[in-house]
């Protein structure tokens, strides 16, 4: 067949054409969009021009590159092609709705971001934007609000894992509880008694009996939690195994037991959670770990024990850093002093009655956690006690945490 004879091809404009022309079109909006909308328009730019979101979240840039490339990595996995058209949707559907689209937008505010070529967004300063402080703190990081959010505790049946589950309970997020007593038995409290008092304050708990030795039951409870509540935010790892004695008087099963308990539990219960963690917007994991001192006091007489706490600190550090770039912040808490929780008041080698006189109570421990895993993604891979985070924030008032006020407190064996 002669090429007089073949049909004709009718081309409309390319995607590249159109995509080009949305963001000429764009400079005639007369009312710069809301912050969402802007952070809308440059993720899909970017995803439309380079393709997925790449390197490590900006934040030695600021708060905008931050919000920016947060926005941009919400759009990871989408086709470039995708991202032109509803680039070009979007710029059509604010065109239609803009009264008189004869002036500048965004891109044409004074900013170093479109003469870089990222698109139309002028995010170089918050105030130029109009950025609101609600806005901001989203883009920092920092949690404002844990209404609806869901916590795994571990260790919820009593001490510092209640006192955890029952604060958090009192910001409206929601709670698995996990530990090993569904019912009270020997030692008082139990995950039940534990659900019934974060009802009582309005908020809604799971509860999942678990022996942490078991790393399939640990999955278990987290898989049957996040279908309960549809995911998983943040996990407060508080359980813990407890066991002092010098290096020869320690038979193997009690080490082993410290080990599975504290870090063996701790690291698979982080593994589990993790794919939840990476779709939550606010990510946090918070273990209940000691600052590593390298120095042969803090090993000698309690070796089987210390071993498994600076191993989960160290699982914090090493987890902070792979996680950084799934913004996931992971940091650890050590009470600043003794706590009245059962290890101390029922243990006699600890000082029993008199220990506990001396000891804070579990609360302190929470409010330092709900303060700790409110912080910004970039807080992470750090070491607080429960006393140096609230300082922090300006608390000056420790005497209400005391059991008995006015006592003196036992400062936490391992400061």
């Amino acid at each position: 067949m002669s090429n007089d004879t073949q049909p004709k091809k009718i081309t409309e404009p390319g995607l590249a054409h159109k995509f080009s022309k949305a963001q000429r079109q764009v400079n005639r909006l007369s009312t710069r969009p809301d912050d969402d909308t802007l952070l809308r328009l440059y993720s899909l730019y970017k995803q439309g021009n380079e393709g997925d979101v790449k390197g490590r979240i900006p934040i030695a840039k600021g708060l905008v590159s931050v919000a920016k490339w947060k926005a941009w990595k919400k759009c990871l996995g989408m086709s470039q092609e995708d991202a032109k058209m509803q680039y070009i949707e979007l710029v059509n559907e604010l065109l239609s709705s803009d009264s008189d689209s004869s002036i500048a937008s965004p891109s044409e505010i004074s900013n170093s971001d479109a003469k870089n070529g990222d698109g139309i967004i002028g995010l170089s300063n918050p105030d130029e934007i109009g950025m609101s402080k609600e806005m901001i703190l989203k883009a920092e990081g920092r949690i404002t609000s844990w209404e609806g959010l869901t916590v795994l505790v571990t260790g919820a049946s009593r001490g510092i894992g209640k006192a955890t589950a029952l604060r958090f309970a009192e910001e409206g997020a929601n709670l698995i509880l996990c530990g090993r007593s569904m019912q009270e038995g020997q030692l008082p409290g139990s995950l039940l008694q534990t659900k019934e008092e974060v009802e009582a304050l309005g908020g809604n708990a799971y509860c999942a009996k678990v022996d942490l030795r078991n790393a399939e039951e640990i999955a278990d409870a987290v898989e049957k939690g996040a279908i309960h509540f549809g995911g998983i935010d943040a996990l407060a790892c508080n359980a813990g195994a407890l066991f002092i004695a010098p290096f020869e008087s320690t038979p193997i099963k009690r080490f082993d037991l410290v080990h599975d308990v504290n870090i063996r539990a701790t690291f698979a219960l982080c593994q589990a959670a993790l794919p939840y963690l990476r779709r939550s917007n606010y990510g946090r994991i918070l273990v209940l770990a000691p600052p590593i001192a390298l120095h042969s006091k803090w090993l000698s007489g309690t070796l089987a024990y210390t071993l498994s706490k600076y191993s989960m600190s160290m699982l914090v550090l090493g987890l902070s850093e792979e996680l950084e770039p799934d913004e996931i912040a992971v940091n650890a808490m050590w009470p600043a002093t003794t706590i009245d929780t059962a290890a101390v008041r029922y243990n006699k080698a600890l000082g029993g009655d008199e220990m506990v006189r001396r000891s804070r109570k579990a609360r302190i421990c929470a409010d330092a956690a709900i303060e700790i895993m409110s912080r910004t993604v970039s807080h992470t891979g750090e070491f607080h006690t429960d006393e140096s985070a609230l300082r922090e924030i300006g608390e000056t008032d420790f005497e209400k945490y005391s059991v008995e006020p006015g006592a003196t407190l036992q400062v936490d064996y391992y400061l």
